[in-house]
């Protein structure tokens, strides 16, 4: 009972995080119309946004569904590896930016221009993440589908 519950409340919490990556996809995507922003990084972080969004409403609608007594069929579809590795962009990201900032800091003291340095760092290291979990995941879907 306490799993539901507990699920019940990230589901609801994942679900509602999503609406406002959706509302900053949008503004990103209203800034095409601005000749002075580049065309390729606005598309590239209208992108993340919406994969951003996209896979918290689904992680978050799944919890809700097992929250309200559902049972979860356990299909071995391709697209359950795949947002699951595209949600580990996340924790990724987030887990070694507070590193790469304290590299960043202890390596050029006083240079604050070398912050966006450690951001990029850190995207890497979470777009590795995702594709490392999302190719583990899809060879563990191959290998339980040839046995």
């Amino acid at each position: 009972m306490t799993k539901r519950i507990l699920a019940g409340l990230l589901g609801g919490i994942a679900a509602f995080a999503s609406l406002p990556s959706l509302g900053y996809t949008f503004e990103v995507f209203r800034d095409l119309q601005n000749p002075d922003v580049p065309v390729w990084s606005t598309v590239l972080g209208g992108l993340f946004f919406s994969l951003m969004a996209f896979t918290s409403f689904v992680i978050g609608f799944r919890f809700l569904l097992f929250a309200c007594g559902h049972r979860s069929d356990r299909t071995s579809g391709w697209a359950r590896p795949l947002l699951l590795g595209a949600g580990f962009f996340f924790p990724g990201f987030v887990f070694s930016l507070p590193l790469t900032m304290l590299v960043v800091k202890r390596t050029w003291p006083g240079d604050d221009g070398k912050v966006d340095l450690a951001m990029e760092v850190s995207l890497c290291v979470g777009v590795a993440a995702a594709v490392i979990c999302g190719a583990v995941l899809l060879r563990e879907r191959a290998i339980k589908r040839s046995t």
